[in-house]
């Protein structure tokens, strides 16, 4: 008897081999991909929640909403910030809240004391490079720090609601908007540049209109974020949409008027092309839409083909004209 043989494997069969492994794994990719973004888009989602309840917690505190965005005076380089710094002591950040010194100037050198600064105001060299997870969606591909101006700064994915821009829902098309210079500026929203508002303001109810939006996908390739001299920026002067005085140059940072679609590529100049317009696009890195924390604090996804004027009616707090499903 021939002693037993032991057959190899030809190259041609080792290749077969190596294909049908390609394609296995072609095929299980798309399904990590998409688990992996579910994973995250739930802790977006997450984070959002945690700074509804926080926006609830200061307004049981203070009877009121915070600022979207504020100033102290006339003069600048100002002082001021925006609702992302206001609720931290609700965000679990009382330490850092407590060393911030708001008075004196808050541009990228004073604020933040980065930038050309040598004479930091003492307490707000905290925020430089500080970056809070629960400001930040982990779908984004922006940097985690880096606003115009200032490279030390955070870059927070979540904005603050103004409202609605010309021609908003209901009898009054102009209503709570004006021209300050840098886009559509609003006021029939909840949190706005240098006004308050609560929830009691919210007649078109709780559960119908946005608070805090999603704002952490690029725009043709560009950070342009509400993000300007860092996260958290105040307003260029004290003055409010409808000012006796006007609210001309009233650039700031931290909320946002819907002016366009959700994951709009729009780059309009004086509306979208800088981090402090007024009317920087709500964007995410999530397919088919961002998230939005409502002002009753629940959580919700729209979808990048809502209709544009139901947005519109979601956006503003008092147009008469709630949404029943979106």
């Amino acid at each position: 008897m021939q002693p037993g043989r032991h057959r190899a494997f030809t190259l041609v069969e080792l290749l077969v081999v190596i294909a049908i492994i390609g394609i296995l794994v072609a095929l299980l990719l798309p399904a990590i991909q998409a688990a992996r973004e579910a994973a995250r888009r739930t802790q977006c989602v997450n984070n959002m929640k945690q700074i509804g309840i926080a926006l609830h917690n200061y307004h049981d505190t203070y009877r009121i909403l915070p600022y979207g965005s504020f100033n102290l005076r006339e003069t600048w380089p100002s002082n001021g910030t925006n609702w992302r710094a206001l609720i931290l002591p609700f965000m679990e950040q009382s330490a850092i809240y407590q060393q911030l010194t708001f008075s004196g100037g808050m541009t990228e050198s004073h604020f933040m004391a980065g930038g050309a600064s040598t004479t930091p105001l003492l307490g707000n060299e905290v925020l430089r490079n500080l970056v809070l997870p629960a400001y930040r969606c982990p779908s984004s591909v922006l940097p985690k720090t880096g606003g115009l101006n200032n490279v030390d700064a955070m870059n927070v994915t979540y904005v603050g609601n103004q409202g609605a821009a010309r021609p908003i829902p209901g009898l009054d098309p102009n209503r709570g908007t004006q021209d300050c210079g840098h886009g559509w500026s609003c006021n029939n929203g909840v949190l706005v540049a240098n006004e308050t508002y609560g929830l009691h303001d919210v007649t078109d109810g709780t559960a119908n209109t946005i608070m805090v939006a999603e704002q952490s996908g690029l725009v043709v390739l560009q950070n342009l974020t509400s993000n300007y001299y860092g996260a958290w920026y105040g307003t260029r002067h004290p003055r409010w949409v409808g000012h006796p005085s006007g609210c001309t140059d009233l650039w700031q940072t931290g909320t946002s008027c819907v002016r366009f679609a959700p994951n709009s590529q729009i780059v309009q100049a004086g509306a979208t092309e800088a981090m402090y317009r007024n009317n920087t696009h709500w964007n995410s890195e999530h397919p088919g839409g961002i998230n939005v924390v409502l002002v009753d604090g629940s959580v919700r996804f729209i979808s990048s083909d809502i209709d544009f004027t139901d947005l519109k009616r979601l956006a503003c707090r008092y147009d008469g004209e709630p949404v029943g499903t979106y």
